[in-house]
């Protein structure tokens, strides 16, 4: 190239770089219209550094972006095409607009990339994962088994004889509010040769259960005049309803002599008096006493 030609060369490439755009396109993107090169570019083919394509910033060129994994490279349908700088092509006038669009690679690197997650609440994040249960798993599960009935009526019969205990022990006490009033007490009439007593005037005797202090008082022949009293054990326990226990007079012969003796009955235990004739005396060691 004389040196003519290559003034007029570099005067045209001077007032076409006037005329390029300020904003270069991006080397990583292709045109969808085609502009012809300008007639001066034929003129550079001599001049070899002229026809030489501008070299990328690097010199090394990345293949795959490095935030893909393995997975999303192998769904990217480019993931191996090497991309190589697409040199500027200088545009005749600013009034021919250029339509760019990103390359398939690049669309499918965009697909590929997962979006961000929207934050999710903690017990969303750490809710485990249930399995969805098969038929067979939903009978057993809903299947009751016969242990369960046995337990449950053994709760209901304990149930129905504490209540029956309870019904009972209320029942009692009330009964015995109507027969031996409160404090307890309990009266009858027997003949025991005291005083003179005989069928037609018989021996009247009281028996009271004063807070658990058994109390018997003896009318002789029915005459208030001739009136004794003995005093009884003390009743002492856990219960404490010991005072509501009434004590029951029974007479009978008890240790042989043919002279009736006096018993008293406080629920389970048993009381007796011997009767001397005259009166009653609590029992020792030496009676032999045959109830």
């Amino acid at each position: 190239m004389s040196g003519e030609e290559r003034q007029q060369y570099t005067a045209a490439r001077r007032s076409a770089r006037l005329r390029r755009d300020e904003t270069p396109l991006p080397t990583t993107q292709t045109r969808r219209g085609y502009v012809p090169p300008d007639p001066l570019d034929y003129l550079a083919e001599d001049d070899p550094d002229a026809s030489r394509p501008p070299r990328p910033g690097s010199s090394a060129i990345r293949l795959n972006d490095p935030r893909l994994t393995g997975t999303q490279r192998a769904m990217s349908p480019q993931s191996t095409t090497r991309q190589m700088p697409v040199p500027y092509t200088y545009r005749r006038s600013a009034q021919q607009p250029v339509t760019t669009t990103a390359s398939p690679a690049i669309t499918a690197r965009m697909r590929a990339t997962p979006a961000p997650a929207s934050p999710a609440s903690p017990a969303a994040q750490k809710a485990p994962y249930k399995s969805p249960l098969t038929e067979r798993e939903k009978e057993t599960s809903r299947r009751i088994h016969w242990l369960l009935f046995i337990g449950v009526g053994m709760l209901v019969m304990l149930a129905l004889w504490v209540l029956t205990s309870w019904l009972i022990s209320w029942g009692t006490q009330r009964l015995d509010d109507i027969r031996y009033g409160n404090p307890r007490t309990y009266q009858t009439d027997a003949v025991v040769g005291h005083g003179g007593d005989s069928p037609q005037h018989p021996s009247h005797f009281i028996a009271i259960n004063l807070h658990g202090h058994i109390i018997v008082v003896e009318l002789m022949a029915g005459d208030p005049a001739k009136a004794i009293t003995y005093g009884g054990p003390y009743l002492y326990g856990t219960n404490s309803n010991v005072d509501q226990i009434p004590p029951i007079l029974e007479f009978k012969d008890v240790n042989g002599d043919s002279k009736p003796d006096m018993i008293i009955h406080l629920g389970d235990q048993n009381i007796v008096f011997i009767n001397t004739g005259t009166k009653f005396r609590p029992s020792d060691a030496n009676d032999k006493i045959h109830l």
